[in-house]
């Protein structure tokens, strides 16, 4: 899991928890071969980076949610309900 669309995905079709260790090695890859930091111009932990990644990911779940009309997790769980970005 990488990305809210997966996360929002997953959700919708029942998952109850998610670990999203690709995510987090990929993370921690990116941060020992010092792109985190030529990106940001800062230095960071990986346990800062998977708290940032954590936070970032259920601010975007609750954005999706919010544009459906949902106001809790369990009304969004296993609805098999899609949000589709119209163009």
């Amino acid at each position: 899991i990488k990305e809210v669309h997966d996360y929002a995905t997953i959700f919708g079709y029942g998952c109850d928890g998610v670990c999203p260790y690709v995510a987090y090695e990929a993370l921690s890859k990116m941060n020992s071969e010092g792109l985190v930091e030529a990106k940001s111009k800062e230095e960071y932990t990986d346990e800062q980076l998977f708290a940032n990644y954590r936070k970032a990911a259920a601010k975007g779940i609750l954005k999706v949610m919010s544009k459906m009309g949902i106001s809790t997790l369990q009304s969004y769980k296993a609805a098999q309900v899609r949000y589709t970005n119209e163009l």
